[in-house]
């Protein structure tokens, strides 16, 4: 997905859900995200792109919501999509769940334009792909693949809330060149041992700018959560909490910030950055 990182990602994930650490960290998805697609779902259509599947702790989901969803799984992770497959066969085998490994290109050539209601890149997919244009280009990618008038629902963490320590340890880089402002570099302790994992975090308004600059239109955005999404999946305490947060506190203040946008007739075009984007 878009330009080389400066670590082995698709390596790193194929150990993180050979390890098992991954399902145990995020074992379902963050209520209040799913939520927003099922109701997307309804409103937008059922067909759903989910860039960035993984072992499909959204797709299946997804595909439980009603005999109408049909989703397209693409990710980097072979490991990933043959979890996904294990877990859905019948899906599978009745075309409501369709694979793509790969890269950009491997997305292009398997899925017709225009073809889904619906895109995900959730649970900082697009923070995981290196430079500003290679986000670019891998959003007009899932862009690509969703019908004119569909929606696009991203979420990307926030630089004031998560790791920063890193973001410290990122500074030389920065200067020299060799990273960009909210690049940084972190580690996960699994069973398969050390992964070492790229992240870009970022700021609201270079959030929006860069979803305008693929293109996207009508941006509204949210909290994806305020407290960290491992606690809310495993407390029902903790998400009862964090619905109260995320409806009294400025979203400057969320763990990681979530958008809905409209994929225009026109298709992806060079827009100019937000300086100033509307919040609504």
């Amino acid at each position: 997905m878009g330009s080389d990182p400066p670590v082995d990602m698709q390596g790193a994930y194929d150990r993180y859900f050979s390890s098992g650490l991954y399902g145990q960290r995020y074992p379902r998805p963050n209520p209040r995200v799913f939520g927003i697609v099922r109701d997307l779902m309804e409103t937008v259509g059922p067909r759903v792109l989910d860039f960035g599947c993984g072992d499909g702790r959204y797709a299946g989901p997804i595909l439980d919501s009603g005999p109408r969803a049909r989703v397209i799984g693409y990710d980097i992770s072979a490991t990933a999509l043959e979890a996904l497959a294990a877990r859905r066969p019948d899906d599978l085998r009745s075309g409501r769940l369709r694979l793509v490994l790969g890269s950009l290109d491997a997305l292009a050539a398997e899925v017709e334009p225009h073809s889904v209601d619906l895109g995900l890149m959730l649970f900082g997919v697009l923070g995981h792909v290196p430079t500003r244009a290679g986000r670019i280009v891998a959003l007009r990618a899932a862009m690509r693949c969703v019908r004119p008038g569909g929606r696009l629902v991203v979420t990307v963490p926030n630089a004031r809330r998560r790791f920063l320590e890193e973001q410290r340890e990122s500074l030389a880089r920065i200067a020299t060149g060799d990273a960009e402002p909210g690049d940084i570099l972190y580690q996960r302790q699994s069973e398969a041992g050390l992964l070492r994992l790229y992240y870009h975090l970022y700021s609201l308004p270079e959030f929006a700018g860069e979803l305008a600059a693929a293109g996207l239109v009508d941006a509204t955005f949210a909290a994806e959560s305020v407290l960290p999404e491992r606690g809310i999946l495993v407390s029902r305490l903790g998400r009862i909490a964090d619905d109260l947060l995320a409806r009294s506190l400025d979203i400057r203040h969320a763990y990681g910030f979530l958008a809905v946008a409209t994929v225009p007739a026109a298709g992806p075009v060079e827009t100019r950055l937000i300086e100033e984007p509307s919040y609504a």
